[in-house]
């Protein structure tokens, strides 16, 4: 009788299943990853729309100072957390292209 499924079949198709899960597991930790940014984003829209009503329902600028303050400081804050992130991307290209005896050179892959 003809074994449809024989050991060396079922070793391949296994090894398949590890692969696709070892794939799977990583896509699943770019999903969170995604996901927690995605939230964070909402988060700070919600607490600036929060800052900015509660300004609005100030009667005069010394009472909404505070608010328009924090709404500066989180900008700056975000700010500078999108050019760390910038740079943590450039760095290595930078280091790379500039170190001595590179023939390396921006843009160039």
């Amino acid at each position: 009788m003809f074994d449809l499924f024989g050991k060396k079949r079922i070793r391949k198709l296994e090894a398949h299943i590890t692969n696709l899960q070892s794939i799977a597991g990583k896509h699943e930790a770019e999903r969170r990853a995604l996901s927690n940014q995605i939230e964070y984003l909402v988060r700070t829209i919600r607490d600036m729309d929060q800052e900015i009503w509660n300004m609005s329902q100030k009667t005069d600028w010394n009472q909404q100072r505070p608010h328009f303050i924090k709404l500066q400081d989180d900008m700056t804050a975000r700010k500078h957390a999108e050019n760390e992130r910038i740079n943590d991307i450039l760095r290595p290209q930078l280091i790379e292209t500039y170190k001595p005896g590179s023939t390396k050179r921006l843009g160039n892959g």
